[in-house]
């Protein structure tokens, strides 16, 4: 007698055998009850979970001649020849092979047929999504509004290819993937019956490769049978398969922790030089630090929520009280770009290795939250620098005794050695918290600017036109800089004089709460960005050129400033245009 498969010999033959599909057993066995069985059925679902069995099971149910209840007796002729897939009212038809209009027409032709010997014809057409659309639409009427003796039952993994027609007219079941505590049970069972030799946690490794498929444990439980000729171990079914074994992936997880990365990368070595493809060790240890990540979230409840046994789930709990959620998630985030980059390249083992040594280095990597509460900080502190009173704006030029006090100590660029960091968090490096200070103060110029220019402006009128033809290029050790072009040198010239260089610093130093020194520099080319027009407040040289006259020259503007003059013929004649 020829070798019947696993799969096969030990297929659910009745409802109450069907395993992790329990909604869809009740309602199938309370409609037989009720007499309530819709002509038309859809079973939606992953491989391997029971679509087709159970579509099998319903037609015994329906054509069984001696059945109690809903449960089908397996002894009378219909059941039989139903078993054998030889009965000729119940058509197991092959989507994929039988997917035209053609096979369809032929089945509208044959549905007005009485059955032989059971109660219905009853067509079961598997992978249904495999059919043509006009195969599908060819079929809607018959569907919609079949003979009182025929039942159809659609099984399919890709629902979604399934015309919504086609959906709309059937009752659909969607099948789940089987948990896999209770395909470990199925094979326990299957392991007494045959009076096999597993360990308990080759078991649970079997029942993890089948990924919710019964018939794919079943299927690898044959395999391994023969190929460890006794008694399955762990070993066996990780070297059959081609698996990544836990203690691996704990080790992996415990360098990252203790940053030994010349570990890690003994680790991935043996795993590729064993065969394992890269990126299927990427996905392994993705899945390791998605176990990690429920186990630290769920504690002991999250046993139902992995694949991972119950010996080794406490080690996974301890990992995750050393991990923070933070870490893990970046280094989730960290393995799948990993992944997507080795499937674009042949050399898939660097990209692991790479993101793996980078993994282990994370410590000295400082956390979005850490750099935001550290740029908080410095602005707090900056805050408190700022002028308590109004700016001065009366002609008077600021004196060193009106000016602010010194900032703080403790963000001073002299002092910033000697004083702690206002940032309570890990430690920082002094030209980190520097560099910070100098983005943050420039900004805070570059708001203040306008001011600043109309202040300027009000006191010494060519020093604000000068300054608005230059460009803020930097902040460093509270030195603000600020270029010039080639055409604008003497601007650059003209600040530089001492007492104007010293009068542009002592207005930026009211503004803006800091002792600021300044520095011009030339520059070969500057940003061409629009600026915003010239503060208000008296009668420049763009006044000038804006009212239609030729260009001034910088002498006459700084003759303009000395004197405290005006251009008087351009202002008279636009006051008698107004009137």
């Amino acid at each position: 007698m020829s070798y019947l498969s696993l799969a096969r010999k030990y297929r659910p033959q009745n409802f109450d055998e069907i395993i992790g599909q329990e909604h869809v057993a009740t309602t199938l066995k309370n409609a037989i009850k009720m007499e309530r069985v819709a002509h038309a059925y859809l079973f939606a679902g992953p491989r391997g979970v029971g679509k087709t069995s159970t579509a099998r099971i319903l037609a015994k149910s329906l054509n069984c001649e001696k059945k109690s209840g809903t449960a089908p007796c397996d002894r009378c002729v219909s059941c039989k020849e139903i078993q054998q897939a030889i009965s000729m009212d119940v058509f197991e038809i092959d989507g994929a092979s039988n997917r035209g209009i053609d096979e369809i027409r032929n089945l509208k032709e044959n549905v007005k047929f009485s059955p032989l010997h059971g109660k219905f014809r009853i067509y079961i057409i598997d992978e249904v999504h495999m059919l043509t659309q006009e195969a599908f639409n060819a079929l809607l009427k018959t569907l919609e509004e079949p003979p009182l003796h025929v039942k159809f039952i659609f099984a399919t993994t890709k629902p979604y290819k399934v015309l919504p027609t086609i959906i709309s007219r059937c009752q659909r079941f969607d099948f789940r993937r089987i948990p896999v505590s209770s395909i470990a049970d199925k094979l326990k069972d299957i392991i007494k019956k045959e009076n096999l030799k597993v360990q308990d946690e080759a078991i649970f490794l079997i029942a993890k490769a089948a990924d919710g498929s019964m018939r794919d444990a079943e299927v690898i439980l044959d395999q391994l049978l023969s190929f460890a000729k006794g008694k399955i171990a762990p070993s066996d079914v990780t070297e059959a398969l081609g698996l990544i074994e836990n203690e691996l992936l704990f080790g992996i997880a415990d360098c990252l922790l203790a940053n030994d990365k010349g570990k890690i990368l003994d680790i991935i070595n043996t795993l590729i030089s064993n065969g394992k493809d890269p990126v299927f060790v990427t996905s392994g240890i993705i899945e390791h630090f998605r176990n990690v990540l429920v186990a630290k979230i769920s504690g002991e409840e999250g046993l139902d929520y992995t694949a991972i046994s119950k010996d080794d789930y406490p080690k996974l709990t301890e990992q995750g009280r050393k991990f923070s959620v933070d870490e893990i998630l970046y280094i989730t985030y960290t393995l799948s770009a990993a992944m997507d980059l080795m499937r674009k390249t042949s050399l898939a083992q660097i990209p692991l290795e790479i993101a793996l040594v980078k993994l282990a280095e994370r410590g000295k990597l400082t956390t979005l939250k850490e750099a935001l509460d550290r740029i908080s900080a410095i602005e707090n502190g900056l805050s408190k620098t700022r002028v308590s009173g109004p700016v001065r704006t009366d002609n008077n030029i600021p004196t060193p005794d009106m000016r602010m006090a010194a900032p703080p100590a403790n963000l001073s660029h002299g002092d910033i050695e000697d004083q702690p960091v206002p940032y309570a968090g890990p430690a920082v490096a002094k030209d980190e918290i520097l560099a910070e200070k100098d983005i943050l103060l420039l900004q805070k110029i570059r708001e203040l600017w306008p001011k600043i220019l109309q202040l300027i402006k009000s006191k010494k009128m060519s020093l604000g036109t000068f300054l608005y033809e230059g460009e803020l290029l930097k902040a460093d050790r509270n030195v603000l800089t600020i270029g010039f072009t080639k055409n604008n040198l003497l601007h650059k010239e003209t600040l530089e004089m001492n007492t104007n260089k010293k009068f542009v610093e002592e207005i930026i130093c009211n503004v803006v709460g800091d002792n600021i020194a300044l520095n011009l520099e030339v520059v070969e080319n500057l940003e061409t960005k629009e600026k915003e027009p010239l503060p208000d407040g008296g009668n420049t040289a763009r006044e000038f050129q804006s009212a239609g006259n030729n260009k001034i020259e910088p002498i006459v503007e700084s003759a303009l400033d000395i004197f405290d003059g005006r251009i008087v013929d351009v202002i008279e004649r636009k006051a008698e245009e107004k009137k």
